[in-house]
């Protein structure tokens, strides 16, 4: 199991730094945005230069968080044995469907506790 541990730690450094870059980036965009509608009150073609240079920049954090999970996932398996990669593969794919369930969604709604902390889940849409 040294493998498991080793994705673990890894997962430890780059995990934080993610949501850090993701953070700088999302503060960036609406402080640039907010700057461009005031300065050009609200026209549209400033507006979407803007959104266009920052949206680039959270493309990024989006294709290397990306790579990251590819990159885990590919990891664990080939960590595994044949058949704990097919049970972790078959427990992703349910865990993966259940956000189908409206039912389950419903659950996450209705959670007093917010769970998302921050995240737009409309971004992954």
């Amino acid at each position: 199991m040294l493998s498991i541990e080793q994705i673990e730690c890894g997962l430890r450094l780059m995990v934080p730094a993610l949501v850090s870059r993701m953070k700088k980036v999302q503060a960036a965009f609406v402080g640039r945005v907010a700057e461009k509608w005031v300065s050009c009150d609200g026209k549209k073609i400033a507006m979407e230069e803007s959104v266009k240079v920052e949206m680039e920049e959270m493309l990024g954090v989006f294709l290397d968080a990306n790579r990251l999970r590819k990159s885990v996932i590919t990891d664990i398996v080939n960590a595994t044995d044949v058949y704990q990669g097919a049970l972790f593969l078959d427990g992703l794919a349910q865990f993966l469907v259940g956000f189908k369930d409206p039912e389950l969604l419903g659950e996450f709604q209705s959670c007093k506790i917010p769970i998302t902390r921050g995240v737009h889940w409309a971004a992954f849409e």
